[in-house]
């Protein structure tokens, strides 16, 4: 019988269980780590939630050491305490209940990224919080352009920041493309010559996708970008319409729905699936989700293939 090991990882600690070993706490840093290891046994397969970077750290180091370690999504682990009745929300609890759930699942395990691709995942998160950080102070900026008198040393402050977070941007975005074109020239190459997707969200798809490895068919990937349909309905009474899931990348979703709009417009497929369903009375917004939804299915042949785009054949 595998002896599984749940653990429940917070910034500066982990709770473990297991049910040969009963619980205990341990610091999340290498001597932490180390005593640990040493806690659990050679045998051990570890299993742990994605909560956030600070599972990163133990994750890799148990991989290291040869452990066999799985990693769950956070949500799969709050509905399965949800159908157990759980009502105590602490650490020490979560760790049982992950423990609880390996066994009776047996997760699949869990293998690092490659290095490429976290130095890529690291400079495109970077990039997204200078995005938002220069956006905030353009808004300082608006803001301080409607007083009456404007003093030049605040309004030089803000130029001198606005300034230096674009120079940032614009070299993470250049190494960003570089390194994505040295590892990933060919599923660049099969997303960009799709008329709507552009170089930023050619990038993003594959890096949410690890090089669209990361998934063996289009439903998965449907799935988690969260664009597939969700239904509601039961008996009689129930009878919802669909929407979609939204349980993917918030990110992506956005960057995907975008390409639509350019899509309807250049890609005669996902034009004629727009105009289609618009003649039957759906509204814009249902039409251009369904356009995404088509947009996925081609990123997702072609990066697979590593082909390139014909019209012809999206019309199919």
């Amino acid at each position: 019988m595998t002896n599984y090991i749940g653990v429940d990882v917070s910034k500066d600690s982990f709770d473990a269980h297991s049910t040969s070993l009963g619980s205990r706490q341990f610091s999340n840093d290498g001597t932490g780590f180390k005593s640990f290891r040493k806690w659990i046994g050679a045998s051990a397969h570890v299993v742990m939630e994605a909560s956030g970077p600070y599972y990163l750290r133990l994750a890799d180091d148990l991989y290291q050491s040869g452990f066999l370690v799985s990693v769950i999504n956070p949500l799969v682990i709050r509905r399965f305490c949800q159908m157990n009745l759980q009502r105590a929300k602490t650490d020490r609890k979560d760790a049982i209940a992950i423990a609880q759930f390996a066994h009776l699942t047996n997760p699949s395990v869990w293998n690092p990224a490659p290095e490429h691709l976290r130095q890529l995942q690291q400079m495109q998160s970077v990039m997204e919080q200078l995005s938002k950080q220069l956006t905030s102070t353009r808004n300082a900026l608006e803001a301080l352009n409607q007083h009456p008198h404007i003093y030049k040393s605040a309004l030089k402050s803000l130029q001198q920041v606005e300034r230096a977070q674009q120079q940032q941007i614009v070299q993470l975005e250049k190494e960003i493309m570089e390194l994505t074109k040295q590892h990933y020239q060919a599923e660049f190459d099969s997303l960009v010559s799709i008329p709507g997707i552009g170089k930023k969200t050619a990038v993003l798809l594959i890096l949410s996708t690890h090089g669209f490895s990361r998934f063996e068919n289009v439903k998965q990937f449907v799935a988690y970008t969260g664009i597939a349909p969700r239904i509601f309905q039961s008996g009689k009474t129930i009878n919802k319409k669909p929407k979609i899931s939204k349980l993917g990348m918030a990110d992506l979703r956005r960057s995907i729905f975008m390409c639509a709009l350019k899509a309807i417009k250049y890609n005669q497929g996902c034009k004629n699936l727009f105009d289609r369903l618009r003649a039957k009375g759906k509204a814009a917004k249902v039409a251009l989700m369904a356009v995404s939804h088509k947009l996925l299915r081609q990123a997702f042949a072609l990066a697979k293939s590593k082909k390139l785009f014909q019209s012809e054949l999206s019309l199919a």
